[in-house]
């Protein structure tokens, strides 16, 4: 049999569910959202703003076929509506780009709502807008630096074995990583990140 002289300088894979509440992405997309204007530009580079964005919330979707909701609240700059507070809802469905790893929008709804029909005519102008200049190219969440901020934390608790089971620990150092998958829950997302590292594994106790 060979031997390996140390086991802690050899790389090996470990795959960990990493929790990120809705409201972190929520937080995260207010910060980008925020104050943006909903505008359009014609063909000789006039800016038309429409709207102004005011907040955003996001939980999980029930329409099948989406994985997020997300209600944008709006107040209106156009001289017919001036000043009036609209709502977009969009309803998404995400993929991951393993490759930037980042979490964007693959397909979404969206439903605007007022009870005034001309007003519903132009929310549905606007949210039209506001899905292609804004949220396609915004509303993208960055994996890498979300997973960036939780190594030193799980590395820091690895420094001393860390029980995963009764009786038996791991240890070690992660080094890289790789989100494989996504799943939506009620209230959070599980990210299934692949780490590499120096891990080890220390059993101290065997339950059959």
């Amino acid at each position: 049999m060979e031997e390996i002289r140390n086991p802690s300088q050899v790389l090996n894979f470990l795959r960990l569910p990493v929790k990120i509440d809705y409201q972190v992405i929520e937080t995260y997309l207010r910060k980008k959202l925020t104050g943006e204007y909903i505008s359009k530009t014609d063909k000789d580079g006039n800016v038309s703003n429409y709207a102004e964005i005011h907040s955003i919330a996001l939980e999980k979707s029930y329409k099948e076929g989406y994985d997020i909701a997300v209600q944008v609240k709006f107040k209106t700059l156009t001289t017919i509506f001036k000043n009036k507070e609209g709502l977009i809802e969009l309803y998404a469905a995400l993929e991951l780009d393993k490759t930037e790893q980042q979490l964007r929008v693959l397909d979404f709804k969206l439903n605007g709502t007022s009870t005034n029909w001309l007003f519903n005519n132009a929310i549905a102008s606007i949210a039209n807008t506001f899905m292609h200049d804004k949220i396609k190219n915004k509303m993208k969440f960055d994996l890498r630096s979300e997973i960036e901020k939780k190594l030193p934390v799980i590395n820091e608790k690895m420094e001393d074995p860390m029980e995963v089971s009764n009786g038996i620990y791991i240890s070690g150092n992660l080094q890289s990583f790789l989100v494989e998958a996504i799943q939506f829950e009620e209230s959070h997302m599980l990210v299934f990140v692949d780490f590499e590292g120096a891990i080890g594994v220390d059993v101290k106790k065997l339950n059959f």
